[in-house]
C-alpha cells in the first residue's frame, strides 16, 4: 500500500513540475507586435513595455495615414494608467489629431509569448465596439 501512495505522489509531482508556469508581470516587459483586424485590413503597431512592480509604462508606435491620403510616419505615443494584475494588464492611449483627442483603453492577458485583448473607445463620440487584438514578440 505504501508503494502505491509513493508512486501516486511522485507522478503528481512530475505532472505539476511539467505544467507551464503562469505568466508573470515581468514577462510583459519588452517589445510586442500587435495586430488588429479592421474594415480596411490588418492594422499593426509596436508596443514597447516597461514593468515596475504592478505598474506598466511604455509606448505604442503606429504608422498612420494623414487626411487626404498622405502617408504618416511612425508615431510613438506614451501609454498612461498602465496596470498589471497577475496575467492581466490594461493601459490607456490618448492621441491628438488637430483639434480631436481620441482615448482608447487596451486590456488583455499574457499567455506565454502571446497577448490577447480588446481595445475600447476611440470611435465617434468616444464610443464604438470593443475591437480584439493579438500580440506576439517580434521575429
Amino acid at each position: 500500500m505504501k508503494h502505491g501512495a509513493l508512486l501516486t505522489a511522485l507522478l503528481t509531482a512530475a505532472v505539476v513540475a511539467m505544467a507551464p508556469a503562469p505568466a508573470s508581470a515581468q514577462d510583459l516587459a519588452g517589445m510586442w507586435e500587435l495586430s488588429q483586424e479592421t474594415g480596411r485590413g490588418t492594422r499593426t503597431s509596436t508596443l514597447s513595455l516597461t514593468v515596475d512592480g504592478m505598474t506598466l509604462t511604455g509606448t505604442v508606435t503606429t504608422t498612420r495615414g494623414r487626411r487626404g491620403g498622405g502617408g504618416g510616419g511612425p508615431q510613438a505615443v506614451a501609454i498612461s494608467d498602465g496596470k498589471i494584475d497577475g496575467s492581466s494588464f490594461s493601459f490607456t492611449l490618448t492621441r491628438t489629431f488637430g483639434d480631436n483627442t481620441i482615448t482608447q483603453t487596451y486590456s488583455g492577458t499574457i499567455d506565454g509569448a502571446t497577448l490577447t485583448g480588446t481595445i475600447e473607445g476611440g470611435g465617434r463620440g468616444g464610443g464604438g465596439q470593443p475591437r480584439p487584438f493579438t500580440g506576439k514578440r517580434p521575429s
